[in-house]
């Protein structure tokens, strides 16, 4: 490979590397501006939901435990 071909070759890997990023940070713009606030809250609440199951579950086999050995 001449000298010519890899500076042709690293400047085509350049200008898809900025072509990349650029496409990044447009999708980067997108999801920022497609975030919905009410969406948040929905995910926000069920997470509350899970965690309160699993708290319960893991309550509930802490007793089953208990007076198991007891």
């Amino acid at each position: 490979m001449s000298g010519m071909e890899r500076e042709d070759l690293q400047n085509l890997l350049v200008r898809i590397d900025e072509r990349v990023k650029a496409i990044q940070e447009d999708i980067r713009e997108i999801n920022v501006a497609r975030s919905c606030a009410s969406h948040n809250e929905k995910i926000r609440i069920l997470e509350r939901l899970v965690w309160g199951c699993l708290t319960g579950v893991a309550g509930i086999g802490a007793r089953v435990l208990y007076e198991a050995f007891r």
